[in-house]
């Protein structure tokens, strides 16, 4: 096992595709809470800090051709494999660079409309944090917005027990990174075997287990062999974040933007009467038993008001996504449960994007929505959520680089299609998160 900082670099990390920090689904996001944001319609710049082997910024790069996208990582092998993969297919508005977070943010000069980071920050040691910190600081430009995905308490409070050992046992493993977790989890497999109390007492630690039992072990060896793995509580979080001058928006997730639909009924009332929103997301967690989340912050927020709100929706265009269902009820399955979907609501909304693309005003026409403007918005929040739909990208640019890297995304059997008409991708098969 070896170590970088504290954090494995003799393992690539595979393949995991997050739709929520591509720039169309994170300014309709934060958009829908009623707040202005970049617009991607012209030149901008995006950074990913922590970009791996850089399939998120590769995506992203090809199909929005007018963005400049900027990748970090300190893993060299990462670096120069996205270096050559992007220089392959022909990929010209991005760049890879092999740095430290601190480094970097010392070095760097650009502004940036959008700094993201997933699967970072709770595996770093505090000077590479403290990276994160000062390049938002000093490199995000007003309006600008900053997605963090983080462990947060108090759903990762059930992981300690099991990273703990599996951390151990890698660090006596002769071998590398995958070895040790393999070993790992063998020795996890014994002790619940055996009736150790933690599965005994924690009857829901064995589903973990068995989950995890199903990832590929270099997931699991970049998700636990850290010298520094960091659950935190959301408002600590914040208010750490806040130093650099940015506002916490909301999630990434719309579905987490939704209380009357992501937190049980019996704890809305509790929910709505709390002041602070350090204690409300603080709740909420707790009430979602979340183990992570996607937080959106925002440089210099300005709220829209309700004309200018509506307008902006009124133009966003919506189509439909290859495995949209027929018309008729849906169910969502969520982390709270399943959520009934009506008919009478999603019916004719599935049937107008069937016919193909559809604005928001056009969407208002239909009859369950008539006035109801935020009705229509938490329908499509969720048909967004569950991959049917998405929002069309602003400028409409041909994406040529999109054909090359489907190409050898097909080629690789990597279970990923582009739409470069959306400015995204969508996996074809489940993945972890």
């Amino acid at each position: 096992m070896q170590h970088r900082d504290g954090y494995i670099i003799d393992v690539s990390y595979p393949l995991h595709f997050h739709k929520e920090m591509q720039p169309v689904w994170l300014c309709h996001t934060i958009q829908t809470l009623g707040c202005a944001v970049p617009d991607i319609s012209k030149p901008y710049r995006y950074c990913e800090l922590g970009c791996g082997p850089g399939i998120n910024l590769l995506v992203a790069a090809a199909c929005n051709p007018a963005g400049q996208f900027t990748g970090i990582d300190f893993n060299q092998a990462h670096i120069a494999s996205a270096q050559a993969l992007a220089k392959k297919l022909n990929i010209e508005n991005i760049r890879f660079i092999e740095s430290g977070f601190e480094e970097f943010a010392t070095n760097n000069s650009e502004k940036f409309d959008f700094i993201v980071s997933h699967g970072t920050w709770s595996w770093l040691p505090p000077k590479a944090q403290a990276g994160i910190l000062q390049l938002i600081y000093q490199s995000l430009k007003p309006q600008g917005l900053v997605y963090l995905h983080y462990m947060c308490y108090p759903g990762a409070a059930r992981l300690t027990g099991l990273q703990k050992v599996l951390y151990e046992t890698a660090k006596i493993t002769g071998g590398n990174s995958v070895q040790g977790i393999q070993n790992g989890m063998q020795l996890l497999r014994i002790l619940a075997n055996n009736g150790a109390g933690l599965f005994v007492d924690n009857p829901e630690i064995e589903k973990e287990l068995l989950a995890l039992e199903k990832e590929l072990p270099a997931y699991l060896a970049h998700e636990f062999l850290t010298d520094y793995w960091h659950p935190q509580h959301s408002a600590d979080l914040h208010r750490i974040i806040s130093q650099t001058g940015v506002r916490f928006i909301g999630s990434a997730d719309g579905f987490e933007n939704m209380d009357t639909l992501s937190v049980p009924g019996n704890l809305q009332p509790i929910l709505k009467n709390l002041p602070g929103q350090a204690l409300r997301e603080t709740v909420k967690d707790m009430a979602r038993n979340q183990h992570q989340r996607l937080d959106v912050f925002q440089s210099s927020p300005q709220t829209l008001d309700n004309e200018n709100h509506l307008d902006l929706m009124n133009q966003t265009v919506f189509r439909a996504l290859p495995g949209m269902p027929s018309p008729g009820p849906l169910e969502f399955k969520t982390p709270i449960g399943t959520i009934p979907g009506p008919a009478e609501m999603f019916s004719p909304l599935l049937a107008a994007l069937a016919q193909g693309p559809q604005s928001f005003y056009e969407l208002r026409q239909i009859p369950p929505f008539k006035a109801e403007p935020g009705l229509l918005l938490q329908a499509l929040n969720m048909l967004m959520w569950a991959d049917y739909a998405h929002p069309v990208r602003a400028e409409q640019e041909t994406a040529p680089a999109c054909v090359n890297l489907q190409a050898w995304l097909d080629k690789q059997q990597l279970p990923l299609r582009l739409l470069p008409e959306c400015g995204t991708a969508i996996m074809t098969q489940t993945q972890a998160s």
